[in-house]
């Protein structure tokens, strides 16, 4: 369990390790006592930003934006015709936009870094690719908004700056509005990872405000919560920055525990996978004094970031992604683990996380199903390696309560299954709990389960007990016969293909440990 002096140790070790990543890149920017009394600071065209109220709202210090020229904000457009050397914008310059021959079509694209990063990374690459790639895609552009020059330490400052970045942002869409002879901004897609996500917010109020203009859609990719979580709507990435505002939330816990991500709803949908704090394969991390000694700082600085940067690479594949990625409405994630949502109806939306949710949306929104002033919160489960998406499944697990079973009496152990299609394709082998369950004569158990994808649902189940003996739990002793359970059936209800199906063992027969039994629909006829 933390405590303040270990929460405290946490957040120096995350300052100083931002300050050695970037211990050569670091501008300065002098403070002076002015700076303390001055409420508003100017910048041209840009506008004018205040330090008061609500920008001071649980902000440990308020800084105003630098000037655009220290930031030296970069727009590097790719298309399908320059992938690896882009064009470059400035935010104001109509000369540039006309000359590169962009395609009207569209779709238009932004995609913004985080704090300490810059358009270079691997992953804005990796996107800008799987969008272009895209079936259909042909005309479409790429606007990387690479503000590295704003986003160094201190981490203040870095939150100052995108607010001038969102209007300069907004600045440059308006003009190629323009240029191109648009109808409206409904073909604009901004994509932003933590920091960046509220800079498209801060981009998406702009345009409203200043050009009468509403951006498509905003998603936010585990946007940023220190400085923004618990504030007002101005201050950060809301719903009414576009028409459709979807997030990812993937590391939903206070920074202390080394959490980065939002946990507030902010969008119109907002996805928590996996409950939308840790990520399955990603390490956890205690305290800093419980590192090893041999972890690099490369790697350390990955652990810490991991379950933040899961949000951008759910995405990455939702573009193309090997199953449906499909998330369900429920009231909490625990819900949802325990089966309590499992069919697709107008109490549970069905909505696909990351890219091709807005058509699920739209289409809800069109049949009036959906109020776009509320928000939906949606779940789902990953795999802790790529491909992330697994397709879900409601299991429920029957205990018989014949004459046998209760003569054996109670059980304690695990349920493993292994789902098998009519092409004999298997998932993966997972167990039912984490721990192991006492099980009794009777008892009745649902449970939300999530594997990958073959291509087809079920036909039969392979099913294995497994048990440990426990000292101190009697229940697990076995002297002179191995443990075993019997099931009377297990139903799976499935998500993605909307089907059911109900297996038996073979004759009644118990699941002994360590001997895989298989259960099929044709031996529920032997049911007592």
């Amino acid at each position: 369990m933390y405590n303040k002096t270990s929460a405290t140790l946490m957040l120096q070790t995350i300052m100083v390790l931002m300050d050695k990543q970037n211990s050569t890149d670091v501008t300065n920017y002098p403070t002076s006592f002015n700076d303390d009394v001055e409420l508003e600071r100017c910048y041209g065209d840009y506008g004018c930003f205040s330090k008061a109220y609500p920008w001071t709202e649980n902000r440990p210090d308020n800084y105003f934006p630098v000037p655009p020229e220290a930031m030296a904000v970069r727009y590097a457009v790719f298309t399908r015709r320059n992938r690896r050397i882009p064009v470059l914008f400035d935010s104001d310059n109509k000369e540039k936009i006309q000359n590169a021959n962009l395609d009207p079509r569209g779709p238009f694209y932004f995609i913004s870094h985080g704090f300490l990063e810059g358009g270079h990374k691997t992953w804005i690459q990796n996107m800008a690719d799987a969008l272009l790639n895209l079936q259909g895609n042909s005309a479409a552009s790429v606007i990387v908004v690479d503000w590295r020059g704003g986003s160094q330490p201190p981490y203040g400052q870095a939150v100052a700056n995108i607010r001038l970045v969102g209007v300069m942002t907004a600045h440059l869409i308006h003009n190629i509005y323009e240029v191109l002879g648009l109808p409206n901004l409904d073909n604009f897609h901004y994509i932003g990872h933590s920091l960046g996500a509220h800079l498209g917010g801060y981009c998406g109020h702009a345009l409203q405000k200043k050009f009468y203009l509403k951006l498509g859609r905003i998603t936010g990719l585990d946007p940023a919560a220190p400085y923004f979580s618990k504030t007002v709507s101005l201050v950060r990435l809301d719903r009414s920055d576009a028409k459709y505002v979807d997030i990812i939330h993937s590391n939903a816990v206070p920074l202390y525990f080394s959490g980065f991500g939002i946990t507030e709803p902010i969008g119109h949908v907002d996805f928590y996978p996996n409950g939308g704090s840790v990520q399955p394969g990603c390490k956890q991390y205690n305290s800093p004094s419980g590192l090893s000694n041999d972890l690099s700082y490369q790697q350390f600085v990955k652990l810490l970031g991991c379950n933040h940067e899961r949000s951008y690479e759910y995405f990455i594949e939702s573009i193309a992604p090997s199953c449906p990625f499909m998330a369900v409405q429920c009231e909490s994630y625990d819900a949802f683990l325990a089966g309590n949502c499992t069919s697709c109806n107008n109490h549970h939306y069905c909505i696909p996380m990351g890219y091709y949710s807005y058509s699920i949306y739209r289409r809800l929104q069109v049949g009036g199903l959906v109020d776009t002033n509320s928000n939906i919160a949606l779940y789902a489960i990953t795999g802790n390696t790529k491909p992330y998406c697994r397709v879900h499944y409601e299991v429920v697990v029957k205990v018989a309560n014949s004459t046998e079973s209760r003569t054996h009496g109670p059980e304690s152990g695990k349920l493993m299954i292994t789902l098998v299609d009519k092409n004999y394709n298997k998932s993966e082998h997972m167990s039912l709990t984490d721990t192991q369950k006492f099980y009794k004569p009777g008892d009745l158990e649902t449970k939300m389960i999530a594997v990958k994808d073959t291509g087809h649902p079920p036909i039969l189940l392979v099913v294995e007990w497994k048990y440990e003996t426990n000292l101190f739990n009697p229940m697990t002793w076995r002297l002179l016969k191995s443990s075993s359970i019997y099931v009377d059936y297990i139903k799976l209800s499935s998500i993605e293909y909307n089907t059911d199906i109900t297996v038996c063992p073979k004759q009644n027969k118990p699941i002994v440990a360590n001997l895989p039994a298989i259960m099929k629909t044709k031996y529920c006829k032997f049911r007592k």
